[in-house]
């Protein structure tokens, strides 16, 4: 087929409901079944939106991966899939839709109408026909999890013979992305198969490449961290006979402070000096050692078998099979210590260095606090906040030249589905169809962490897998015997400057280097434990659906019925083998117990069981299941030729005893020829999912703004009280289709209105990062707002005070920002949140010029985004918020942007096509840094602390990433069909090689919108045979 006839048929089968026309030669598109809707026969034009996007469309778009046509959609808001370590490096190469913005659980992806796992890699896109998206929700059709919509993959009927496609993508600082596949299929009178293969492969490219991604601290601070390996040390007196749960309780009389470094030491490996904690650190940046890219390979296998068992009977049968393979996601050389073997809670003077440790000398030497009278009595030294590995990076676990501590993520899906169809007896006009569907998830991750209490024992000389020294005493935690101490296998941990040669990003010398005082690798490897995981998720799911038509006529025509059924079974199973990690030792130390900290034997050790780990938690593995029925029943009501309703009520009931009923209505008139309107309304609902486990004890790690960025410990608990969230939809819409202002042109116009509340909303009741903006509260002395760098004042009579764990209490006036560890939050029913807006969607085509040209526009305005109050507690830690227009940093669905859009311009002549294509992002502000009247804050707010390298002279502000700005991208796509049924593609991807918005997020953007490639080149090769 010429392509200038391809493309004709393309516009037309590719633009949402009602179908677009191109003047007279344009062939007949068969009519198909649209999404949203149980009954057979559906036509595309009915009240519900959806639009339809063929892959013969998206060839000429380049044939864009699943994460570019996601990212790409008007009505997405931000969406997953980018290596973004600190948004979950698991969901690397994993695209789950989040159509409205309002979280990506809310969104249900089907595969030929059948539920599939949400991550959408699963997806052989070679053996696509199309892809439908219902902009509407559908609980009442499918089920929970369509608040949002529906994003509905369906697989091509037949093909015969085979064909091969390769594409490559230059990318400029990296080995680039390239994905092959070939597509098979035979068939006969009755029967036919469908086989697909793909592999999809994106290669490594590091922060280093990209300027947005290396901003100096004075720009953008965001990635740099005050808890290094170049640390305050306190000098202590000597040791308590009995310890106690302080840490001069358990440590000693503070005897005087002394720095791993000085200024020029500091500044010497890339540091920063940073004082604004009452004592002097070295600000580290860690994101150097980070991917902005991540290595990534997709696998894919699939096949297919239709087969007509009779006149009014057929078989389906499809299998696809998906690896989404990240071996090496990057992160930081060590996390830092939050917690550790310290009796006293919070992340302060955790670990204790003896005198009697050959390091310490030098140390003590090279600070200068050899010189104090006080030094001949001390007898050893707390780090006042520790990382073990920093600025010297740390080589042990990376590969191919990368200087830090990577994880291991593979995630595997599987699809499996069988069914029949077809009508009960010939003539009956009754179809049914029956389907039973198996999905499975499986997902191994290593996230390695130190277990701080190795640390410990390395630091009094007990180190290394190969020590086996007795331990004398039992007043202490660890290993108590001196004269064992580095003998006999036992290896002593250096903590100090003087282990590394220098910063390996940069090439950057350490002067405290000293050659032979390195840690020995097999020492650090012992120091980290693999935290091995395995997660295993698996539904079956059994459909019936029935349809016809009543015996009752309306003017319009036969009122038609569709009624169902669905059950389903889901079952979610964790394995940890690990005891360190499974919860096995709860405590920091294998011989601790938990223990309130008000009993008399209390030792440090909470009930909360915060495990052996300096920065993540354990994780207790869990088995659970759920199981779900419904029922369901809709009807097609032709009220006049020109106007047409739909009615479906489902009612669905779950394990635990939870239910839930929901209704739609949505009718579609045709005003005129040319104008027609259409509306609905209905009810949604959200079912707590299979893995939720009431009293579940979860530990993860936030970034804090009121901390200045930091990370710190979270601690989630799931309540028992949970039930399903609620949601109500409403759209209205017009439609406007005519001949355009030539002869043989055509013009379509649709806007539609859409309004979707939530309610009970499952997630968190309040973000934790909420919690501490509530509690931080107090300006320091001195300022007259509330500052995001670590010195706000606690509120120590707050109402939600109990659920912060301070680094030794919280004292009024004193106690700031910097001072605490952790903060514990609960997951339930949370507050709800609001958006309305407009879709708008146009196309003008006309023949010119020898060929075919067309302008499409499709675009999504949303006027109003906002979230109800947070309570937690009976307090209101939030009021309702306007999210829209904002990067909102501390919630679920992230970035709402205002305007989203897409232009297209697209020419055909014969063989040739050529496209021109710009995608519109309307920028969002830093919430963090505005007021509640919309003002920015004051300079003081946006001033990074500390001093500009070489100086003490302080830094000025810096708006990076605060403001918001545009994201503009224009792609250009020429297509060209060559003999023997081949066809070529080359696009320049961001022509005018536009870097993503700033963000004063860790990589300088938002990974959840922009795209970090810049400027890319791309060649596609098809061939049929």
């Amino acid at each position: 087929m010429r392509l200038k006839e391809l493309y004709r048929c393309i516009a037309c089968a590719s633009l949402v409901a009602p179908t677009l026309v191109f003047a007279q030669q344009q062939p007949e598109i068969e009519e198909v079944v649209v999404t949203g809707s149980l009954i057979r026969g559906t036509p595309v034009d009915a009240a519900l939106p959806v639009e339809t996007y063929t892959t013969a469309d998206m060839e000429l778009s380049g044939s864009p991966s699943a994460l570019e046509f996601a990212k790409g959609l008007s009505i997405s808001g931000a969406t997953s899939g980018e290596s973004y370590y600190f948004g979950g490096a698991d969901l690397t190469g994993s695209v789950s839709y989040n159509l409205r913005g309002i979280g990506a659980d809310k969104t249900l992806s089907l595969f030929n109408g059948r539920r599939v796992t949400q991550n959408t890699s699963v997806i052989p896109s070679i053996a696509l026909s199309r892809i439908e998206i219902l902009k509407d929700g559908a609980a009442v059709t499918y089920g929970a999890d369509a608040t949002g919509g529906v994003v509905n993959f369906i697989s091509r009927d037949n093909f015969e013979g085979i064909e091969v496609q390769g594409a490559f993508k230059a990318v400029d600082g990296s080995d680039g992305e390239f994905n092959v596949g070939i597509l098979g299929g035979f068939g006969g009178d009755s029967t036919d198969v469908i086989w697909a293969a793909q592999w999809e492969h994106r290669s490594e490219m590091d922060t280093t490449e990209r300027d947005f991604s290396s901003q100096p601290y004075g720009v953008n601070p965001a990635s740099w961290s005050d808890l290094t390996n170049l640390a305050a040390y306190a000098a202590r007196g000597p040791l308590p006979a009995v310890p106690g749960n302080t840490a001069n309780s358990e440590w000693g009389p503070v005897y005087g402070l002394a720095n791993d470094f000085t200024d020029e030491s500091c500044n010497a490996v890339g540091g920063i000096v940073d004082a604004s904690r009452g004592f002097s650190g070295c600000r580290y940046n860690y994101i150097p050692y980070y991917d902005l890219v991540s290595e990534n390979d997709i696998y894919r296998l699939f096949g297919q078998v239709k087969t007509e068992i009779s006149a009014q009977h057929s078989f389906t049968a499809r299998a696809a099979y998906s690896q989404v393979s990240s071996p090496n996601v990057y992160g930081s050389p060590s996390q830092p210590v939050i917690r550790g073997p310290s009796r006293a809670s919070g992340a302060a003077y955790q670990l204790y260095v003896p005198k009697t440790n050959p390091y310490v000398d030098e140390f003590a030497q090279r600070s200068g606090f050899a010189n104090n009278p006080l030094y001949a009595v001390t007898q050893g030294f707390t780090p006042i906040l520790y990382r073990a590995f920093a600025h010297g990076g740390q080589d042990l676990f990376a590969e191919n030249g990368s200087h830090s501590t990577p994880r291991e993520i593979d995630n595997r899906f599987m699809h499996l589905t069988a069914g029949f169809d077809g009508e009960l007896d010939i003539g009956s006009g009754i179809f049914y169809d029956a389907a039973l569907t198996y999905n499975q998830s499986h997902t191994t991750d290593d996230n390695p962490d130190i277990a701080l209490y190795r640390v410990q024992e390395a630091l009094n000389g007990f180190g290394g897998p190969n020590c086996n020294a007795t331990d004398l005493s039992t007043d202490r935690f660890g290993t108590q015997n001196p004269a064992a101490a580095g003998t006999n296998g036992c290896m002593w941990y250096n903590p100090f400057a003087s282990n590394f040669q220098g910063q390996p990003v940069y090439g950057l010398s350490n002067p405290s280097y000293v050659p032979g005082a390195e840690n020995p690798d097999e020492l650090v490897r012992w120091l980290y434990n693999d935290r091995y995981q395995e997660t295993v998720n698996w539904n079956v799911t059994a459909d019936l659906v029935f349809s016809g038509e009543t015996p009752i006529e309306l003017p319009g025509g036969m009122v038609s019925w569709g009624a169902g059924a669905q059950w389903r079974n889901t079952k979610e199973r964790e394995v940890v083998p690990n005891q360190e990690f499974n919860g096995s030792q709860p405590c920091a130390w294998p011989e601790q117990e938990p223990n309130s900290p008000e009993a008399p034997n209390f030792d440090g050790c909470t009930p909360d069981e915060p495990g052996p780990f300096q920065f993540f938690g354990t994780n207790i593995p869990d088995a659970t299941k759920q199981t779900q029925e419904s029922v369901f029943t809709e009807f097609n009501l032709p009220i006049l030729d020109s106007l047409y309703m739909a009615a479906a009520v489902r009612y669905e009931q779950f394990s635990g005893g939870l239910d839930a009923t929901v209704y739609k209505l949505s009718g579609k008139w045709d005003a005129t020829e040319n104008i027609a309107f259409r509306a609905s309304y209905g009810t949604n609902y959200q079912a707590p999912g299979a893995g939720i486990v009431a009293g579940e004890n979860t530990s993860g790690t936030t970034n804090y703004t009121r901390a200045g960025g930091a990370w710190r410990g979270s601690q989630t608990i799931t309540r028992s009280d949970i039930e399903p969230e609620e949601a109500t939809v409403a759209s209205i819409g017009s439609i406007w289709q005519s001949e355009g202002f030539t002869p043989g042109s055509d013009f379509q116009f649709i806007v539609d209105y859409f309004d979707i509340e939530v309610e009970k909303e499952l997630g968190l009741l309040a973000n934790v990062n909420l919690i501490a903006n509530s509690v931080f509260s107090i300006p320091p002395s001195g300022s007259g707002a509330v500052p995001n760098d670590g010195t706000a004042l606690a509120d120590c009579a707050h109402p939600l005070i109990d659920r912060v764990t301070f680094n030794g209490g919280c004292v009024q006036g004193v106690t700031t920002a910097s001072d605490f560890s952790e903060i514990r939050t609960d997951f339930g029913n949370g507050p709800g949140q609001q958006t309305k807006g407009f879709d708008i969607q146009t196309s003008y085509g006309m023949p010119a010029f020898a060929g075919d040209l067309e302008f499409r526009l499709t675009a999504t305005k949303v006027q109003a985004f906002d979230f109800t109050p947070t309570l937690l507690d009976g307090f209101e830690v939030a009021p309702s918020r306007d999210r829209l227009g904002f990067l909102n940093y501390e919630t679920i669905a992230n970035a709402i942007s205002e305007w989203r859009g897409n232009f297209t311009t697209n020419y055909s002549q014969g063989d040739h096509n050529f496209r021109l294509s710009v995608q519109y992002v309307s920028g969002v502000k830093d919430e963090r840094f505005f007021n509640e009247d919309g003002s920015r804050v004051g300079d003081a707010a946006l001033t990074p602390a500390g001093f500009q390298p070489g100086t003490r002279t302080p830094f000025g502000p810096s708006t990076y990433g605060v403001d918001g700005e545009d994201w503009i991208v224009a792609d250009f796509h020429y297509t060209v069909n060559l003999p023997a049924e081949t066809t070529l593609t080359a696009s320049i991807v961001n022509v005018f090689d536009e870097m993503p918005p700033a963000s004063r997020q860790e990589l300088g953007y938002d990974p959840r919108i922009g795209n970090p490639l810049g400027r890319t080149f791309e060649i596609g090769l098809r061939k049929q045979f």
